[in-house]
């Protein structure tokens, strides 16, 4: 009895033995997964391949290091597999990032061209690989072939000085097949944009890495909790007056970023705010689709002669924001530019359009940050010379105000209330899971979309937002999107999405449903809102359309989360749907007619057949 006990004894321990060794590497390899997202050595942060100069003397490599402590990087290597970059005797301090660049001077240059005023102003490259560089930076010895970043894709590694890899980055058509790298390379950058880090974030894969204009910063994305005001209003039903007011009431400081600014009335409020004293900046799209209007170039002079600072965006991608901060404490968000469709001084005509105002200072100043980020990367322009080209055109602004025949329905809603809202921004976050994939993919039991420009495919895969759509109806959410209807021409537009989306629904038996709007019944110009609505409690209001480009563009928005201001959007978002027919409740509603059509006739020949019976049997009598 003693010896079964004792073996009984023993396998218990045993099994307990096994079970926490199992348990230590289960956590073991849970915490060393985790660990990888925060990096324990030196990490690349940026690269620069395809810059917009001549033989692209400015590229460059950017190491940072994260650690709590100083790191001695001599001898240590930057390879891309054929040439090789060593670095001489230097500490890199906990924090610290370094520029290595082809020719110190030319990438300097650069710098200055795009951060006069910003932060980034003081940035110099601490260690150059070219010929005919500044003597002041120090010099990397080389080894093997030159080594120079290809446009078109290569490997980028760090190395210390026993030649082990630290961190790699690869891109473009890289046939790197290493362990320090995981997935598809990043993809190929478009000439003068950068490869940028996300943070300290390190799994070795695309995710960590964001494609951002060169001398532009990394907004990552926050969340802000707060009780105070907000107004929703929507175009055309109000949306000027909106704006006027709030305009109006500055006092200190206006800064609007704008893709297409055209309106003459919201000029003149501007122009009464210069007037009063207000420090006002404004950026503007330099290369908008069709170019520069008269018009823009009208009101832009008109800013900048009565003191205002106006410049245009010169990014590879367009700036295509449409939002303001007011005195540091207000900022408001819209889908619309400032023109007569978008913010029509008449509202029986324009667009729709959805906007908001909030009212808070941790918002207004991300925003501020944001926009001046992005305004010293802009170019000024000679006033003088527009003046001369238009004198010469014989430019004369319209002051005609269009009508046409909507009938406005919704006030603005201003309520004091809590607010839960995360900015979202293009490039930075518009992809990222906080944000509107985040929004559709927790949805649960509603998603209801609005867009003006949205296609089935980007590039060879499919459209990363409208996968998400279809993802949410076979959870069981019920999914509605109404889609522009004007411009239709060529493939990969709005005709084709509701097609498929609709073809899902059918396949799937979903409870999902995509229209295109009836722009005829509602009286609108088009539907150019970018706005989606999620369980009756979020709303996205951005400037971002759903296809391919917008994603790099700089794009600005909002997600708030607040039942009332959801359940406004919903009323405005529903009045648009119930006027706007499916192609199929078309059919059906002409089969309906057809059949009532002949149900009438059927039913007059057994009248008038009735009435012959009963004249021939009265003239019987």
């Amino acid at each position: 009895m003693r010896e079964k006990g004792a073996f009984k004894c023993f396998m218990a321990i045993f099994m307990l033995a096994f079970l926490l060794t199992v348990t230590h590497e289960a956590f073991a390899y849970s915490y060393s997964f985790s660990n990888t997202v925060a990096p324990p050595a030196l990490i690349i942060t940026e690269i620069y391949p395809n810059t917009n100069t001549k033989n692209e003397p400015d590229e460059y490599v950017a190491i940072s290091n994260p650690l709590s402590h100083s790191v001695n990087i001599e001898g240590w290597s930057i390879t891309d597999n054929e040439g090789k970059i060593i670095f001489p005797p230097f500490e890199v301090a906990s924090g610290e990032t370094i520029y290595v660049t082809r020719n110190a001077s030319a990438f300097a240059e650069q710098i200055s061209n795009v951060s006069t005023t910003s932060k980034d102003k003081d940035i110099f490259p601490d260690f150059a690989y070219g010929s005919d560089s500044d003597s002041n930076v120090k010099p990397m010895q080389t080894e093997g072939k030159a080594f120079v970043l290809r446009n078109r894709g290569d490997e980028v590694i760090l190395q210390d000085k026993n030649g082990k890899e630290v961190d790699v980055v690869i891109y473009g058509d890289s046939s790197y097949k290493g362990e320090d790298w995981r997935g598809e390379p990043l993809r190929n950058a478009r000439e003068g944009m950068i490869f940028k880090r996300k943070g300290v974030q390190d799994t070795n894969q695309c995710e960590d890495w964001i494609v951002l204009p060169f001398g532009a910063s990394y907004h990552v994305p926050e969340k802000f909790s707060f009780c105070g005001d907000a107004t929703a209003f929507v175009s055309p039903d109000c949306s000027f007056p909106v704006l006027q007011r709030e305009i109006d009431n500055a006092s200190s400081s206006l800064y609007v970023n704008l893709y297409q600014f055209e309106n003459p009335y919201l000029m003149d409020i501007i122009l009464d705010a210069l007037n009063r004293g207000v420090n006002v900046y404004v950026l503007l799209e330099g290369r908008p689709v069709g170019g520069i209007k008269d018009e823009e170039r009208y009101i832009a002079e008109k800013i900048k002669i009565r003191g205002g600072t106006v410049r245009f965006s010169d990014d590879p991608f367009i700036n295509h924001a449409k939002y303001a901060v007011i005195d540091n404490e207000t900022t408001i968000i819209m889908t619309e530019n400032w023109k007569y469709t978008g913010i029509p001084c008449n509202n029986s005509f324009g667009n729709r359009g959805w906007g908001v105002v909030i009212r808070n200072a941790e918002v207004a100043n991300y925003f501020k940050a944001v926009f001046f980020d992005d305004f010293y990367r802009g170019k000024e322009f000679s006033t003088e010379i527009w003046i001369e080209d238009l004198e010469t055109k014989g430019f004369f602004m319209s002051r005609e105000i269009p009508e046409s025949s909507y009938v406005p329905i919704f006030e603005p809603l201003t309520i004091n209330s809590d607010f839960t809202l995360i900015p979202v921004l293009a490039p930075d976050t518009a992809m990222s899971n906080e944000t509107i994939l985040g929004a559709i993919n927790n949805a649960k039991e509603n998603v209801y979309v609005q867009q003006f420009s949205t296609g089935r495919f980007w590039g060879e895969g499919d459209n990363t937002f409208i996968v998400a759509l279809i993802e949410a109806a076979e959870r069981g959410c019920d999914v509605k999107v109404l889609l522009d209807s004007k411009y239709l021409e060529g493939e990969n537009n709005n005709d084709e999405v509701v097609s498929w989306l609709n073809e899902e629904a059918r396949e799937g038996n979903l409870s999902l449903e995509a229209k295109l709007a009836d722009l005829d019944s509602l009286g609108l110009t088009k539907i150019h809102n970018k706005g989606l609505i999620v369980d009756g409690k979020k709303v996205l209001i951005t400037s971002l359309n759903w296809n391919a480009n917008s994603i790099y563009n700089r794009e600005a928005g909002v997600i708030v989360e607040n039942e009332e201001i959801a359940s406004f959007y919903e009323d405005v978002f529903f009045h648009d749907w119930d006027k706007s027919v499916n192609e199929w409740e078309q059919k059906e509603n002409k089969g309906e007619t057809f059949l009532i059509k002949i149900a009438w006739v059927a039913l007059t020949l057994v009248i008038s057949f009735v009435i012959f019976r009963v004249v021939k049997w009265y003239k019987r009598i």
